[in-house]
């Protein structure tokens, strides 16, 4: 069962509580999202404890995103010795970019649409339970490809120029 619920107002009300038992994902149950503050792989446990240390509190996904965005900007500018903004859109617009960011594999841009690659976290609240894209979906060029809308379908035109 799916539920979407963006406010929050009603989903939490389904997990085990449907009349014939189902797996509830969406706003309640197993949710996707760019991290979780219990993913222990990959590096996870440190960088969790180093953003504890700092803030006094676990790490969201906006944090993760905020951190990962830094991370490219950063890299770019490392890897290029240089600051200048059209230096670095170009580099990480370019298939030669990618970035670590404690996901196991490293993620990159599409040059299509721009959209960032990476791993999702599929889990509960307290708990992750499995990373996407799952075993067994293959893509002619990226595993991480699988997630989302490929080059062949997408209807974005701010890469093509």
């Amino acid at each position: 069962m799916i539920v979407a619920d963006e406010k929050q107002l009603f989903a939490d009300y389904f997990p085990f509580r449907t009349l014939i038992p189902r797996p509830v994902a969406g706003s309640a149950g197993l949710t996707a999202s760019s991290w979780h503050p219990a993913l222990e792989f990959w590096g996870g446990t440190q960088f969790q404890h180093r953003f504890m240390r700092l803030n006094s509190r676990r790490m969201h996904p906006i944090d993760y995103d905020a951190w990962v965005a830094t991370r490219v900007v950063g890299e770019a500018a490392t890897r290029k010795h240089a600051g200048d903004f059209e230096t670095l859109r170009e580099f990480i617009k370019s298939p030669k970019f990618e970035v670590a960011a404690f996901k196991g594999v490293a993620t990159s841009f599409r040059t299509w649409n721009g959209q960032l690659r990476e791993p999702l976290i599929i889990g509960t609240p307290n708990l992750p339970v499995s990373v996407s894209p799952q075993p067994g979906f293959l893509h002619q060029s990226s595993v991480l490809d699988t997630l989302g809308f490929d080059k062949p379908e997408t209807k974005c035109k701010a890469y093509t120029q």
